[in-house]
């Protein structure tokens, strides 16, 4: 039996590894799994949630330090992609300092030469660290799977496997890791991706040789396999006190940290679905991001049921530092919220977002989707206009197959809610197309091919 370590940092962490099927099938091989688990609100519900048998969970030590904030920002800064450097021009027009700008740009700039991305990782690779020596000396791990990627933990954690030879796999939390938040200052021994524009952006710029990198596709995907049976219906419905007999529309809510004017976009909808702006009845159904507090919470409206999914660990808020984002929820999605996460798209007729990764869950279970890229009832500068989100990386490959029409106005959203209602396959074609380049395969197998490319991985 060998021992397995596993980093959980966050709810996301958790919703792809844990409750996906990657960690069953790691665990179906009988092997020993320590989970190692960041915040001691979090040790309790994973204690009871994950150990048993062969599971052990246990609490990370405090991996923020002065050098790793250092660190952070130099990696943001050092990523040569379009995402970044728009990041940077954004915060200074948002009235950034000069100085602090020009250092960004310079570390963008050297970022496009790799000999500067090697010798950042040669430096960070002799920093003196020797983050969880203990559960390394207790445990002797024969392999560390690190499923952020760009967390404080398991950059820490990488340093600290290959200075004791353990092998090392790694996973991007999220699609957009590679090319928005990951300078990779510390490269496992494989790494994870979801699709082929990821393994691309890990060869380049993430310097990963090709032959250690596998696309798997999502694992947090499967279900959708299996959709949801339609006696569910009633049920969800009920449950949210929404009307059987109206369509219904998803609204992804990001939060104020990213669209602060969500709430005046959800009262003009209110107002036209009052005054019977819409051909057939409809309702909204506002689902909050179970991270990022959101203003439209203070408002009542006749047609929009308001919901934050997930269960929240903690009261006390914290700082999100592999998102630059104060007051946070400490959240995590159980095997409950992950099923009603499925059947609120299912069940949906149209899912509306903005920049959101709901948009490829919608398109995996074939739901139109319509891009919010507009502020309310303001008029904002390009710079400070949530549009410009629709020009990083990662989401230029979602806009480019037109399978998800982006709306400027209040006018327009309803023009496409109306068009795909009349017309459930309007943009299906599309909608084949960004499923085939985006989403790998949407077969139910993602989790036991990650499962197996960590596995491989194990000293034979």
């Amino acid at each position: 039996m060998k021992t397995i370590f596993i980093t959980i940092y966050d709810g996301d962490t958790e919703k792809v590894i844990l409750r996906s099927g990657v960690y069953a099938h790691v665990k179906a091989a009988g092997h020993r799994i320590v989970l190692i688990v960041r915040g001691a609100s979090r040790i309790d519900y994973y204690r009871e949630a994950f150990q048993e048998g062969n599971t052990i969970v246990e609490l990370a030590p405090p991996d923020v330090t002065l050098a790793e904030n250092l660190w952070y920002h130099v990696s943001w800064n050092t990523v040569p992609t379009r995402s970044v450097a728009l990041r940077i021009r954004v915060k200074l027009h948002k009235g950034g300092k000069l100085w602090r700008a020009v250092l960004e740009s310079l570390a963008w700039l050297l970022g496009h030469a790799r000999l500067w991305r090697e010798s950042l990782r040669f430096v960070y690779g002799l920093a003196p660290d020797d983050f969880a020596g203990d559960l390394f000396e207790r445990y002797k791990p024969d392999l560390l799977f690190a499923p952020n990627m760009f967390s404080p933990l398991d950059f820490r954690m990488l340093r600290a496997a290959h200075r004791r030879g353990v092998p090392t796999v790694t996973t991007a939390k999220s699609w957009d890791v590679l090319t928005t938040k990951a300078f990779t200052r510390v490269r496992a021994d494989k790494l994870l991706v979801f699709n082929e524009f990821n393994r691309n952006e890990a060869i380049t710029p993430g310097d990963y040789d090709e032959s250690r990198v596998v696309v798997t596709g999502f694992p947090q995907f499967d279900s959708y396999a299996n959709p949801p049976k339609e006696d569910r219906r009633a049920h969800f419905f009920d449950s949210l006190k929404l009307d059987p007999t109206k369509r219904l529309i998803l609204m992804g809510i990001p939060g104020d940290w990213l669209t602060p004017y969500t709430h005046e976009i959800l009262t003009e909808l209110d107002r036209r679905i009052e005054e019977g702006a819409f051909k057939e009845p409809v309702q909204i159904l506002a689902r909050l991001h179970p991270k990022y507090p959101d203003s439209s919470e203070k408002y009542a409206y006749r047609h929009v049921i308001l919901e934050r999914p997930g269960t929240h660990l903690a009261q006390k808020r914290e700082f999100s530092i592999d998102m630059g984002v104060g007051n946070t929820y400490a959240w995590t999605f159980t095997d409950h919220d992950i099923e009603h996460l499925k059947e609120s798209l299912y069940f949906s007729d149209v899912v509306v977002n903005t920049a959101s990764t709901i948009t490829l869950d919608a398109a995996a279970l074939d739901k139109p989707v319509i891009l919010i890229a507009y502020d309310g009832d303001h008029k904002l500068p390009p710079l400070e206009s949530i549009a410009l989100v629709y020009e990083r990386d990662h989401f230029k490959h979602v806009v480019d197959t037109k399978a998800a029409p982006l709306v400027t106005s209040n006018d327009e959203l309803v023009a496409a809610i109306e068009r795909f209602l009349a017309d459930p396959n309007y943009l299906r074609a599309e909608r084949d197309n960004l499923r085939t380049q985006l989403l790998y395969k949407i077969d139910g197998g993602a989790a036991k091919r990650t499962a197996d490319a960590v596995l491989e991985m194990l000293p034979k």
